[in-house]
């Protein structure tokens, strides 16, 4: 529903992420620390441009999965995780979640109070992060 006066992209919550949660900016996508993470380390990747996953072209779909693919590997070197969960959104801002995993992560607490304790916040995270980004 867009409101009255608004410009409906000061609404998207990808287009609000934080500078502080930033990683990198590379190729016409940004890195960032999740706000909301599932757990330490999630990161979402998101086109510049505020699109749907129909509109992005070809190339920057390859150039995404090239992000996705340097994101796990970060994220393995920084976390060591069990896995990692590849998500993505696709409308109306197209944006890959890469979450790692580790077995037994899953609580009753986000189960039945959708919360879910985690060492790190994402701005701590983000640092150690965005410092393995820049080695990788």
């Amino acid at each position: 529903m867009k409101i009255p006066g608004v410009e409906y992209r000061t609404l998207c919550k990808y287009c609000n992420l934080s500078n502080e949660l930033l990683i990198a900016e590379e190729g016409g996508f940004r890195v960032y620390a999740y706000d909301e993470p599932f757990n330490n380390g999630h990161l979402v990747i998101v086109p510049k441009r505020h699109v749907p996953l129909t509109e992005l072209s070809t190339s920057e779909l390859y150039h995404a999965l090239k992000l996705v693919r340097r994101a796990e590997a970060v994220l393995r070197r920084v976390y060591n995780p069990h896995g990692l969960n590849v998500g993505l959104v696709t409308y109306p801002h197209a944006a890959f979640h890469v979450v790692p995993r580790w077995n037994g992560d899953v609580s009753f607490i986000k189960v039945f109070f959708n919360a879910k304790p985690i060492p790190e916040t994402p701005m701590e995270y983000a640092r150690r992060i965005r410092n393995a980004w820049e080695q990788a």
